[in-house]
């Protein structure tokens, strides 16, 4: 793989990070699903592993919605494997979460958390996806 085509795919993995966190903050289900291999595995902590695009969707569905939520990416290490097709990512994010406030500005009382995600993405016709995402709380307003 040259150095370019590296670059590319590096750029592509952390556009792919930015738009988890948009598709949680605009509470978009469908382009948030799309982000996922089929049969991808999203593991959270404290609940079984969720498998696939149906389980992730049905997960989603049943968080509250009716809140102001800021995922604010911070770190964010990609590795493209020499395949070019196959990458890995460690990224953390800090989650601000004003449940039942709807309008903005919300208030704001610090962050909720701070979260570590290690990926496995996948390249398939062209465009990047989790393969699979590990979620640890690193900090937690509720810990």
């Amino acid at each position: 793989m040259d150095t370019l085509s590296r670059i590319e795919a590096e750029r592509a993995c952390e556009r792919l990070v930015m738009r988890y966190a948009l598709a949680v903050n605009e509470w978009d289900l469908d382009a948030f699903v799309s982000l996922f291999t089929p049969d991808a595995i999203w593991q959270r902590p404290n609940v079984p592993a969720l498998r696939g695009h149906e389980e992730i969707r049905s997960f989603m569905s049943g968080q509250p919605s009716g809140r102001t939520l800021r995922h604010v990416n911070g770190l964010c290490m990609v590795t493209v494997n020499d395949d070019g097709e196959t990458a890995g990512a460690i990224s953390q994010t800090t989650v601000y979460d004003t449940a039942g406030h709807m309008a903005v500005p919300a208030p704001f009382s610090g962050p909720d958390m701070v979260v570590e995600y290690r990926d496995r993405l996948v390249r398939i016709e062209g465009d990047w996806f989790f393969a699979q995402r590990d979620t640890t709380v690193i900090f937690s307003i509720r810990a």
